[in-house]
């Protein structure tokens, strides 16, 4: 929203204008509104501590396995056990017997080794149940606790300003604002211009771009009842008795300044001695006033082409027109300086009133620079070669007054919008008078070309850049703007692996032993005697089979990122091309060394919440 629909939304609710223009006027001085998104909340204690899911031992299981494995192989043994209960039942015909086999049939049955497997996987099957419901639980209280520390740090930060005033902490006597449309300007002066009235000090406007800038400005400050002063140009100059603001020296040297930024660069320098020669001669033989009118008819005496009705506007007295014909040899005839008087001649009388024009009231430049009050110099015409005359010669009647150090050392702001076409070397001149006058000085300049760069970043100055249409002078933002080192990833590599092994072994032992022992024993005594003999045998044999399996899986996933130190720019031209009408980008060298901000002077965000009064450099 532009400070023109801001006004104009004011014009229809005046509550709402009101309230929007005591915003505007309140508060220190500010030329923008930088936009900080609040910190994001820090991570938890245990953040990083997860609870970890661990595994119910399957031990038991696996020995099961192995047992059902051995099993199998020895399931020929119970066969023969079974078959011997069936037989031992048709043997023995008894209930009891029966009984007893097929309790027998049972515990074998129960005791078996797939039963006991059966039975181990159920109870790892609870296990894992148990763990896993114990997992869930303790990983539903980490993460609410998670979540309740994020939730208190989100609503703290809803209590956080989020738009703090841009405030230029170098305090610099000229700002330089580059790029931007008519109601980016309008914008940037009403946040500007706003607070500098609010307290008081005197704010003059030379508007040269015919878009009316300070317009939104200017209603603000009548809705506070703060004295506006429009001054239309070439108008006030129609009937203004130069006398009174210059020496016929000092008069002669501005109108060949302001010619002189006519002609392209390089031109002879002797035409601007030719100029002050004959300007001077004409002003200081006129008896009466000096006006543009009278000027130029001086000057047509000196070509000898004045031929005017005694009772016309601005005509000569019969001495004034003497006195200036016994000029014409002192000033010469040659082709040089006729080509030059005829030239000073022809832009004179571009300021002199046309038919049925009205001149209007302007005073003394001097008097611009009212206690806090708004003066705004407008220069609108239909031709353009008095439009631009008119342009060069309000602003070299400014700068005269600031050589002159007309307004007391100190006094206010002055804000020069559209000194694009007036060169190098007349924003330098008039920055160097603002400074030394104690004026602080802001230009607004549309276009950022090759003369103009120069002029950026020059001494005890700030620069802003809004919006840069033109894709070259963005790049020539951008660097002035600078670069600065990043760090960016030119690379990303991923590498998954997955290993499988399986290994299956079997085994099988056999063992049988025999033996075989005699013996004999014979013994006598008094009573009689005894003999004997003995003999065993024994076999025994042993089998054993083993029968293992075994697999292993192995997943394995790399990441892997490259980051290059690269050195670019700071603010990329693409994004001074897409700035929003009213988005600025400020460059300044303060006591913290050198910044850059983004920053927005919409008025309307006076309206938002969560606006700090303070900047932020001052909460820090």
């Amino acid at each position: 929203m532009s400070a023109a629909e801001n006004e104009r939304r004011g014009e229809g609710d005046p509550e709402a204008g009101a309230e929007l223009a005591l915003r505007v006027f309140t508060g220190e001085e500010r030329w923008g509104w930088e936009f900080v998104q609040p910190p994001a909340p820090p991570a938890h204690r245990d953040a990083s501590n997860p609870p970890v899911y661990t595994e119910p031992s399957g031990e038991e299981v696996r020995a099961m396995e192995e047992r059902a494995m051995i099993g199998k192989k020895n399931k020929g043994s119970g066969c023969l056990v079974l078959l011997a209960g069936i037989v031992g039942f048709a043997v023995g015909g008894g209930t009891a017997a029966a009984v007893v086999v097929c309790l027998v049939i049972v515990v074998l049955m129960a005791s078996s080794p797939s039963a006991r497997l059966k039975a181990a996987r159920n109870r790892l099957e609870t296990s894992r149940a148990q763990a896993r419901r114990d997992y869930e639980r303790r990983r539903r209280a980490w993460q609410s606790r998670i979540d309740a520390h994020r939730e208190e740090h989100l609503k703290h930060n809803e209590t956080l300003d989020t738009w703090f005033p841009l405030s230029l902490a170098s305090r610099p006597s000229r700002i330089d604002v580059f790029g931007g449309t008519g109601n980016g300007w309008a914008s940037l002066l009403a946040t500007v211009g706003g607070p500098l009235l609010g307290s008081g000090q005197p704010l003059v406007v030379l508007d040269l771009t015919q878009q009316a800038v300070a317009l939104e400005l200017a209603g603000l400050a009548a809705s506070r009842d703060i004295a506006v002063t429009h001054v239309p140009m070439p108008g006030a100059l129609l009937d203004m008795d130069l006398r009174e603001e210059f020496t016929p020296e000092e008069l002669a040297e501005t109108i060949a300044e302001a010619v002189g930024t006519m002609r392209p660069p390089g031109a002879d320098v002797d035409l601007h001695t030719i100029d002050v020669d004959v300007v001077q001669t004409v002003a200081e033989l006129l008896e009466g006033p000096v006006t543009f009118t009278r000027l130029a008819a001086g000057l047509r005496v000196l070509l000898r082409v004045y031929d005017a009705a005694p009772d016309a506007p601005g005509a000569l007295s019969l001495s004034e027109i003497e006195s200036i014909t016994r000029a014409i040899d002192l000033l010469g005839q040659g082709e040089r300086v006729q080509n030059e008087l005829r030239y000073m001649r022809a832009q004179t009388e571009l300021l002199t009133p046309r038919k049925n024009e009205v001149a209007a009231p302007g005073g003394r430049a001097a008097d611009w620079w009212r206690a806090a009050g708004l003066t705004i110099v407008t220069t609108e015409d239909s031709v353009r070669r008095r439009k631009d005359l008119t342009d060069r010669f309000v602003f070299f009647r400014l700068l005269h007054v600031l050589r002159k150090r007309a307004v007391p050392h100190g006094s206010g702001t002055l804000i020069v919008a559209g000194a694009d076409r007036l060169g190098r070397d007349a924003l330098e001149s008039m920055a160097r008078e603002a400074r030394t006058a104690g004026v602080r000085l802001v230009f607004l300049l549309e276009h950022l070309r090759e003369d103009t760069v120069q002029v950026a970043g020059g001494s005890d100055s700030a620069t802003v850049f809004m919006r840069m249409g033109n894709g070259e002078e963005a790049k020539a933002a951008a660097q002035f703007i600078g670069q600065e080192h990043k760090f960016l990833v030119n690379q990303l590599t991923r590498q998954t692996g997955e290993t499988l092994t399986e290994g299956r072994g079997s085994s099988y032992g056999y063992q049988r032993g025999v033996s075989d022992t005699d013996g004999f024993n014979r013994g006598g005594g008094m009573s009689g005697s005894n003999w004997g003999s003995s003999r065993s045998f024994s076999t025994s044999l042993s089998r054993s089979w083993q029968d293992s399996t075994n697999t292993s899986t192995a997943q394995s996933t790399t990441t892997g990122e490259n980051l290059s130190r690269v050195y670019e720019f700071a603010v990329e031209p693409t994004q001074l091309q897409a700035l929003p009408v009213t988005g600025l980008v400020l460059v300044e060298t303060g006591p913290g060394g050198r910044r850059v901000v983004f920053g927005d002077c919409n008025p309307g965000i006076n309206f938002l919440p969560r606006l700090s009064s303070r900047p932020r450099a001052s909460l820090t």
